[in-house]
């Protein structure tokens, strides 16, 4: 019996053994075919190139060539992974150092079509009206179609006090809206404006996930709950196009307990997974609170409203986000160029990827292991299901407002903006109290017309609240500056309005989520 066994032993050791070598086989033809393609392939490329170099009808720049061979193969795998020249290396680095020269727009790729993620509030782009979503299809009258984020970025940037003309294609606009921006340098501020808007609400806007995003966060929140004692919050994302995933990190541990996951990090290989647990105590609190979202939330915005819906710590109000979720790391050539290359993809708690699918060429083998349509649910006790398609989608949806085309033209034109700096220069005695009268709409009307803008007086007649609220605006951000601009803005905003309203009806924030999930 004994003997049976020690053969039953060697028998399975020489089948595995046997199954191994086959194995091994197997792999190193197929890698040896992989290695021959790919051999096959440079070969090609680098028959085309001299043939290229030597017979094309004019001489070229073979460094110039190279390099657009690059570009058009990472192109080719997402919006995000680019070749760096020189320039662009340094670019890289200017966005969080939290001042650069430009227009002040954070811009990406929707469609093969360069999009405005969002405008940086108080930059000229800001004060013009550039929206997120804006299709920009032309730079100096030249169509932007083949351009790459960087390219768009050469032209954009330059000398302060210089101007650069654009061209907008924007939803529910038949025309394209012409810009003349004069470049300026943009001063990041992380946190422009936080306030009190009731006797327990509190409001702080985040703009942007710069190096000093959590530092000056955290000054506004121990102001807002300690000095002004809020109890209750809105916290508004919206076109915020995010930044640092650290800053994302360390601006969600503000809201969540220790222990709870923000985010996962995965790529292909196994070594790219990270994951990223709270671990601060929330000093202010479980207190209720409203997140303000939009299609210009991207990025480190959406890990944090990813990681505040997934936990059911607060509710996430207003459109769904741009679904920017992939992490780039930067490979150095030599010391004047790099690659910037997709190498993970972000996830929430309860396993979303962030990262919106986007259209690639056929090189890039889709893992069709992964169900697109499977099913998320949040991780605290109401076990609710989330949107699992990339983005983030908010609890509650709210419509944006679409504006007319006079309304996009008096702003992009720059004619409410230019007759408010001009009617202040005629009126020194106004004061912030001011009121908007019909008196001042009628000149503004006239203006509008002199400036070749076409309309009739009832199509003026339907804009007139926009026009006046957007007058008022310009008139108190030129007294007040940013305190101005906010103390008006909020007044209108239709997304806060709402908020208020559920919060003044929420002791806690499962009151909040009772009022919106079915």
């Amino acid at each position: 019996m004994k003997t049976n066994n020690s053969k039953l032993k060697l028998t399975i050791i020489g089948v595995i053994t046997v199954v191994i070598i086959i194995s091994g086989i197997v792999v190193a033809k197929l890698w040896a075919q992989r290695t021959a393609n790919i051999h096959l392939a440079l070969q090609r490329f680098s028959y085309i190139l001299n043939l290229v170099i030597n017979d094309y009808v004019k001489e070229v720049n073979s460094d110039e060539l190279i390099k657009s061979s690059i570009e058009g193969m990472l192109n080719a795998l997402d919006p995000y992974s680019n070749f760096l020249d020189v320039d662009e290396y340094k670019e890289l680095k200017v966005k969080t150092e939290g001042e650069f020269g430009g227009i002040g727009i954070q811009i990406g790729m929707r469609d093969n079509i360069l999009t405005v993620i969002s405008p940086i509030e108080g930059t000229p782009a800001y004060r013009l009206g550039l929206q997120a979503g804006d299709k920009i299809v032309k730079i100096e009258g030249k169509s932007t179609e083949g351009y790459t984020v960087q390219d768009a970025i050469k032209q954009l940037r330059g000398t302060p006090g210089t101007k650069v003309n654009i061209s907008i294609k924007r939803e529910g606009v038949t025309e394209l809206l012409d810009f003349t921006i004069v470049r300026e340098i943009i001063k990041i501020k992380s946190v422009p404006y936080a306030g009190k808007l009731t006797s327990d609400i509190g409001y702080v806007r985040l703009a942007d996930f710069s190096k000093i995003a959590r530092t000056e966060l955290e000054n506004a929140l121990d102001s807002l709950f300690n000095k002004e004692r809020v109890t209750k919050l809105i916290f508004d994302l919206r076109s915020n196009s995010g930044g640092l995933l650290q800053e994302g990190f360390e601006v969600s541990d503000l809201f969540l307990p220790p222990g709870k996951t923000i985010v996962i990090v995965k790529g292909r290989k196994p070594e790219t997974k990270r994951e990223f647990v709270a671990v601060e105590q929330d000093k202010y609190g479980d207190f209720p609170l409203v997140v303000l979202v939009d299609r210009g939330s991207a990025s480190a915005s959406e890990i944090v409203a990813g990681a505040i819906q997934d936990w059911e710590r607060g509710l996430i109000v207003g459109d769904t986000t741009f679904g920017k979720g992939s992490v780039q790391t930067i490979h150095p050539i030599d010391e004047n160029s790099a690659v910037k290359l997709t190498t993970a993809y972000w996830y929430t708690p309860s396993g979303r990827c962030i990262n919106k699918p986007v259209k690639t060429s056929k090189a890039v083998i889709e893992d069709t292991s992964v169900k697109t349509k499977q099913k998320y649910f949040t991780k605290g006790k109401g076990h609710w299901e989330v949107y699992g398609e990339g983005a983030i989608a908010p609890d509650l949806y709210i419509a944006y407002r679409r504006y007319s085309e006079l309304e996009s033209k008096l702003i992009s034109q720059g004619i409410i903006f230019d007759f408010a700096v001009k009617y202040l220069a005629r009126h020194k005695e106004i004061r912030p109290d001011f009121t908007v009268t019909d008196e001042m709409l009628n000149e503004l009307k006239t203006t509008a017309k002199e400036k070749k803008i076409e309309f009739t007086d009832s199509q003026f007649d339907s804009v007139k609240t926009y026009i006046s609220q957007e007058l008022e605006r310009e008139i108190k951000t030129k007294l007040l500056g940013t305190q101005g601009d906010y103390e008006v803005r909020l007044k209108y905003d239709e997304h806060v309005k709402k908020a208020i309203a559920l919060l003044e009806k929420a002791k806690t924030n499962w009151d909040l989520f009772k009022l919106v999930k079915k």
